[in-house]
C-alpha cells in the first residue's frame, strides 16, 4: 500500500481553523498522531487532552522522537526555536480537519454510510456494506478482531487513512459506526457522509454523559452536519425520531412496522432460524427472506434496504445480498449441543439490547436462562435495570462478570443482583464466566435456551490487572458442546 505524500505545513493549514502560528510553516509533514508513542520522525503531533492525560505534557517526548511541527490548545507553551507551534482553539477538531487534509479527504470520493444509536450498529452496517457492495467497513466487531482497537469508531486519524486505502484499493462505498463518544470526541468531524442512519436511543453511556439529552444532543450531530443533498435514514418508531428529523436539513426517510413511513415491513414471520416477512418501499414491495431472526432484525434490514435504495441499485440485487448475509460475529449467533440445548451468544450490554433479545427468545423456548455481567468503568446506573429485566423475563438468572476492569467485579455482580433480589426470581451469583456458562448448561434440559449476553465476538476479559484471553464461543468449544 502506497502512502500519502509528505505536505507542507502551510498546505495543511489551510483547511484548520488555528488562532495563531508560530515558527516555520514550511516544514514538511509526513505523518499526523495524537499519540506520542506513534510518533516517526517528520509527524505533525497534535496534543489532546484527555480524560485521563493530556498529550500537551507529551510533546516534549514526541520532540525527542522526530516530531517536527506541534498542534496545541494551550498559548502558554514554549517550544524549542525549530520547532512550529499551531495554537487552535480545540486540539481534537484541528486533528480531525488535518487528517481529512492530509490524507486527501477521502470520504468526497466514497459513498460513505455512518450509523449511529444505541443498538444495532454493528448489524446495519454489516448488512448496508454487503448491500453496496465494493465496501470498506468500520465496525465494532471490525475494529476489535482486524485492528485490535477497542474503539465503536476509531480514531480521526485512523478513520481517514483507512478511507484513504479504500480509494487506493478502488472501493466505493464506505460503512461505519459512529458512536456518541464518537460525535463529541470530533472523531468523524469532516468526514463527507452521503448517508446517515439511526437506528435507535436507549439507556446507555450515562457514565460519560450526565443525563438522556446530553446523550441524545451527542447522538444528533451526526444529523446535524449532514449535506441537504444527504439522505437520513431514521427509525420512525424510535420516541426520538422527531428529535433527528428536526436537527437535519438532509432529504429524510423514516423506516418501521408501519404504513407511515417511507420503508416498512407486513406479514412478518419469525423463528430462531431467520425472518420473513413483505418490505414496502419507495421503489415497490420485495419479499424479503434473512438468516436473522427476531423484529429488531427487520429494522436493521429496513435501513440497509434504504441504504441500496438511496444508492441506486434495484430491489432483486438487495434482497439477493441481504440473504447472502448468514453470519455476524458475537451477533444472535444460535447453536446446538449435543444434548439439544440451544445456545444463543449475543453482544447484548445494554438494558434494551438485554430485554430485546430475551424476550424474542421466549417466543421460541419454553425455558429461557440468561447468563450476563456488566462492564466496569462504564454507566454503573444500568446494572439494576439489567438485573431487573433478566430476572423478570428469564427463567432462571446467573450474574457474572463481563470486563470489570478496575472495578470489584464483586460488587458490579451486587448492584445487578440489587434489580433482581425484590422480584423474588431464580437467580445465583457466579463471578467466574466460565463457571457461570457451565453452570447455565447443567440447569439446561433439552429444548432449553441459554443466552450468553454481553461480550459477543469479544476475545478477552479485562481486570484491573491482567487481560484473560476469553470468548464465549471458544470456550464451548473447547468444552466440546458445539
Amino acid at each position: 500500500m502506497p502512502t500519502p505524500r509528505e505536505k507542507p505545513l502551510q498546505e495543511l493549514l489551510a483547511f484548520v481553523s488555528y488562532r495563531a502560528v508560530y515558527g516555520d510553516r514550511s516544514v514538511r509533514i509526513s505523518q499526523i498522531t495524537d499519540d506520542s508513542r506513534e510518533v516517526q520522525p517528520g509527524a505533525l503531533f497534535v496534543a489532546v487532552p484527555g480524560t485521563r492525560t493530556d498529550g500537551h505534557h507529551y510533546i516534549g517526548t514526541a520532540i525527542a522522537k522526530g516530531a517536527v511541527a506541534v498542534v496545541g490548545q494551550r498559548a502558554d507553551l514554549r517550544l524549542p526555536a525549530h520547532i512550529p507551534y499551531v495554537l487552535v482553539a480545540e486540539s481534537r477538531r484541528a486533528l480531525a480537519e488535518l487528517a481529512c487534509a492530509f490524507y486527501d479527504f477521502p470520504t468526497k470520493k466514497l459513498y460513505t454510510v455512518g450509523v449511529t444509536g444505541t443498538n444495532g450498529k454493528t448489524s446495519v452496517s454489516v448488512l448496508s456494506a454487503t448491500v453496496l457492495g465494493e465496501s470498506a467497513l468500520s465496525t465494532t466487531v471490525h475494529n476489535a478482531l482486524e485492528h485490535e482497537s477497542p474503539y465503536t469508531t476509531p480514531k480521526a486519524v485512523e478513520i481517514q487513512r483507512r478511507a484513504w486505502e479504500a480509494v487506493q484499493l478502488g472501493q466505493k462505498h464506505f460503512v461505519l459506526e459512529v458512536s456518541a463518544h464518537a460525535l463529541s470526541q470530533e472523531r468523524v468531524h469532516g468526514i463527507d457522509f452521503d448517508v446517515a442512519i439511526f437506528t435507535n436511543l436507549t439507556h446507555d453511556h450515562l457514565d460519560y454523559y450526565r443525563t438522556m439529552d446530553e446523550y441524545l444532543r451527542a447522538k444528533r450531530k451526526l444529523f446535524e452536519n449532514l449535506r441537504a443533498d444527504a439522505r437520513a435514514i431514521i427509525n420512525g418508531d424510535d420516541p426520538y425520531a422527531q428529535e433527528f428529523i428536526a436537527a437535519t436539513r438532509a432529504q429524510i426517510w423514516t423506516y418501521g412496522l408501519n404504513p407511515e413511513h417511507d420503508l416498512w415491513a407486513d406479514q412478518i414471520e419469525l423463528s430462531p432460524t431467520g425472518s420473513r416477512f413483505l418490505a414496502y418501499t419507495p421503489l415497490g414491495v420485495t419479499p424479503v427472506e434473512t438468516s436473522f431472526p427476531g423484529q429488531f432484525y427487520v429494522y436493521n434490514i429496513l435501513a440497509a434496504i434504504g441504504v441500496g435504495i438511496e444508492r441506486g441499485l434495484d430491489l432483486d440485487t438487495i434482497t439477493a445480498r441481504i440473504k447472502s448475509v448468514k453470519h455476524i460475529e458475537g451477533r444472535c449467533e444460535r447453536y446446538r449441543t449435543r444434548n439439544g440445548v440451544f445456545v444463543w451468544i449475543d453482544f447484548a450490554h445494554s438494558p434494551d439490547s438485554l430485554e430485546k433479545m430475551l424476550r424474542m427468545l421466549k417466543g421460541f423456548y419454553p425455558r429461557v436462562i440468561s447468563v450476563f455481567g456488566c462492564g466496569g468503568e462504564s454507566d454503573p446506573s444500568k446494572r439494576p435495570i439489567m438485573g431487573e429485566i433478566s430476572g423478570r423475563l428469564a427463567d432462571y438468572t446467573i450474574i457474572t462478570s463481563d470486563n470489570p476492569k478496575s472495578e470489584d467485579p464483586y460488587e458490579i455482580a451486587r448492584q445487578i443482583e440489587a434489580g433482581i433480589r425484590a422480584l423474588e426470581a431464580p437467580y445465583e451469583v457466579l463471578v467466574a464466566r466460565p463457571e457461570a456458562i457451565v453452570r447455565a448448561l447443567e440447569l439446561a434440559r433439552p429444548g432449553d435456551c441459554v443466552l450468553i449476553a454481553g461480550k459477543g465476538h469479544e476475545r478477552t476479559q479485562i481486570f484491573s490487572d491482567h487481560e484473560l484471553a476469553f470468548n464465549d464461543k471458544e470456550f464451548l468449544r473447547q468444552l466440546g458442546i458445539i
